[in-house]
């Protein structure tokens, strides 16, 4: 069979089938926030540290997170779809494909007030997982720090497997946080889980003052529990390993010691967020 270049032929064809409609606007951007996401790909390894840039999108009735990757790609796709009606329009350029841990999109209060959309690609499928919005923390009122010159107070929570430590600032009354975490009386600045295996940092927050959609893709998609979506994903990186394993896929120039690591690094990724 004939050798696909990985970073051209494959992923092109990816983004051809992620975008073949355009996002549609489900609300407008009110808050941007920008997350540093650090977490161990491998879990039992700490020398398998990655760092990934995260968006969360707030708007009037509900947000958005997701990676800055996914985040610039329908941001493209839709002002993409806005020129062809609007030649004046700005297009955007640039973007890559994120980390497969980080790789998903959630929005809260959406489809409807009090739940939570999960979705994700894999396998030339879409699929989403809808859960509602309950998050059981506890305050610790006593412990405060500062963090970017806001006060934050402590909160805990153990969720999907874990046991995590938040600090939010009242004075930011945006009930909001990274990934799924949300229902404290003030934007989550930091969140980490106590083994400090996945941690997400605030980097950033603006008023955004101009019109920023908070989209959505118009595609199908496949319904899954929970428990489903990590097997999805570890297919989806067994099916890359044999691909490299059998040269099917191949990075030019890519050495033995070069594919030995991609290789390594596809058999160790088993840290997801979740634990299930």
């Amino acid at each position: 069979m004939k050798k696909t270049h990985l970073f051209s032929l494959f992923f092109v064809f990816l983004m051809h089938n992620i975008y073949a409609q355009p996002p549609q606007s489900i609300d407008k951007t009110k808050w941007l926030c920008t997350y540093n996401y650090e977490f161990l790909q491998d879990s039992s390894s700490i020398n398998s540290l990655k760092n990934v840039q995260m968006y969360l999108q707030i708007g009037s009735h509900l947000s958005k997170f997701t990676c800055v990757n996914s985040y610039l790609m329908d941001s493209i796709r839709y002002l993409d779809s806005e020129k062809a009606r609007d030649p004046n329009q700005p297009t955007l350029v640039g973007g890559s494909f994120g980390h497969i841990i980080s790789d998903y999109r959630i929005y809260k209060n959406y489809p409807k007030n009090g739940q939570i959309l999960f979705t994700t690609f894999s396998d030339n499928e879409f699929y989403k997982l809808e859960q509602q919005m309950q998050m059981n923390w506890k305050l610790d009122l006593q412990k405060d720090t500062v963090i970017m010159g806001y006060t934050c107070h402590k909160a805990l929570i153990f969720y999907a497997g874990r046991d995590y430590i938040a600090w939010y600032s009242p004075q930011i009354p945006l009930s909001d946080g990274p990934y799924k975490f949300n229902g404290l009386p003030g934007l989550i600045l930091k969140i980490s889980d106590t083994m400090r295996q996945h941690c997400f940092t605030l980097n950033s927050i603006k008023k955004v003052t101009y019109d920023q959609s908070i989209t959505q893709l118009t595609v199908s998609y496949v319904d899954i529990k929970a428990e489903d979506y990590i097997k999805i994903k570890r297919n989806e990186l067994l099916s890359l390993y044999r691909m490299f394993q059998s040269n099917m896929v191949t990075v030019s120039p890519l050495s033995e010691e070069h594919k030995a690591r991609i290789l390594n690094g596809l058999k160790t990724t088993n840290n997801f967020i979740e634990k299930l």
